[in-house]
């Protein structure tokens, strides 16, 4: 991989900002897009807002921007309140899903462009749109029109439009939706290994998970204006604070119970099917209804002689090929519904109508109260509430 070039700028090396929200609230009428949101962006971070339509993550980068103005609220960048200021006066690139790139300028006038606002001299234009185009490896394709280049091409001119006049912090709203799988996949590489080399602090809106958690150092799931939980990937899939979070991010068996018993290591609970199982210790009263979220790839196939906390005999009901794994759809005998997914087995594997004896340990159930507060059962201290330490929201 070649290595980023040197930009040309007498300045120091760029290194991204530090971003702070405050409190920031946005009302349409009388309803509420995104409701007293706080959060702290390091520098050089890159950090998702990932959440469903209407969460709230699109109205937030559009007041980071300057494109919509906070009910009420601060914008903090670079430790400089920045919320009344016009967009063109706030130092920040941003790159959006349809590239908006000018049809009628070539490549090289629409990388320009930025630097011609700000009334650069030719000279210098030419050297910072020169290295732009160097960074997004697209040297050569200064003269060509945004009609004469492929989705790729379209998306990393508009990057370098994003970057040419080194801003503090780079805004990207659903920067790849519009590449195909392949594509997307090799922007994605592209994307970090700039951000890395040139130390970008970076917010970036997508409702593609994978995307998300393949960029991010840390990901904000936001729900109702509100961000549920704050955390790196690894947090927010292994050990998700709330149960929209554990439903929402990836896959699971989302399962209702009630708490029967303490027994020794380990806790009862039977869900409202009838299916009794184990989790962790402590992990909530006893006699309380909770809420149950188990991975589909934390269940496995038992062996004869093979045990687990848990143990159950299904049915498989379907079975959905996925290339590099199958998703199993099982239906124990107390009529409860599971999803296990699993490495395609060699020579085959059991299918449909077949009974199948599955387990998982005590610790893969993610116990939660009905008030959707976090209770861990996975040996580990739950993380940090929203609003507690940095980034709450």
């Amino acid at each position: 991989m070649s290595p980023v070039p040197t930009s040309p700028s007498a300045a120091a090396p760029l290194r991204g900002a530090v971003v702070r929200l405050d409190r920031l609230r946005k009302e349409f009428g009388g309803a509420v897009a995104v409701d007293d949101l706080s959060l702290e962006v390091g520098s050089g971070e890159f950090l998702t807002l990932l959440g469903p339509s209407g969460s709230g993550k699109s109205t937030t980068l559009l007041m980071i921007a300057g494109f919509v103005v906070p009910t009420r609220g601060e914008v903090y960048v670079g430790g400089n309140a920045i919320t009344r200021k016009p967009p063109h006066e706030r130092d920040i690139g941003i790159v959006f899903q349809n590239y908006a790139l000018f049809p009628h300028l070539t490549v090289y006038d629409n990388v320009a462009f930025p630097l011609r606002m700000r009334k650069q001299p030719a000279a210098r234009v030419a050297e910072r749109v020169g290295w732009a185009l160097d960074l997004i490896r697209l040297g050569g394709l200064g003269g060509r029109y945004p009609h004469q280049l492929s989705g790729g091409q379209q998306q990393r001119v508009a990057l370098a439009r994003a970057l040419v006049f080194e801003p503090s912090l780079l805004l990207m709203d659903e920067p790849l939706g519009a590449l195909d799988r392949r594509l997307r996949e090799t922007m994605q590489g592209e994307l970090k290994r700039l951000q890395r080399a040139l130390g970008l602090t970076v917010i970036c809106v997508t409702h593609d998970q994978e995307e998300a958690l393949t960029l991010s150092d840390r990901i904000a799931i936001m729900n109702h204006g509100r961000i549920e939980h704050l955390g790196t990937p690894e947090d927010l899939y292994e050990r998700p604070q709330t149960p929209f979070v554990a439903e929402f991010l990836g896959e699971s068996n989302a399962l209702a119970a009630k708490v029967l018993r303490d027994d020794g290591p380990r806790t009862i609970v039977r869900t409202t099917q009838g299916l009794e199982m184990s989790v962790r210790a402590g992990a909530a009263k006893s006699a309380s209804e909770v809420r149950l979220a188990i991975r589909p790839e934390r269940i496995d196939f038992l062996e004869p002689g093979e045990s687990r906390d848990n143990v159950v005999d299904a049915v498989i009901d379907e079975t959905v090929y996925l290339g590099d794994a199958v998703r199993y759809l099982l239906r124990t005998a107390s009529g409860e519904g599971l999803t296990l997914k699993a490495r395609c087995p060699a020579g085959g594997g059991p299918g449909i109508g077949d009974t199948v004896r599955v387990g998982w340990a005590a610790d893969a159930v993610m116990v939660y109260a009905n008030t959707h507060a976090f209770v861990s059962s996975s040996g580990l201290p739950p993380p940090a509430q929203p609003g507690e330490g940095r980034g709450g929201g």
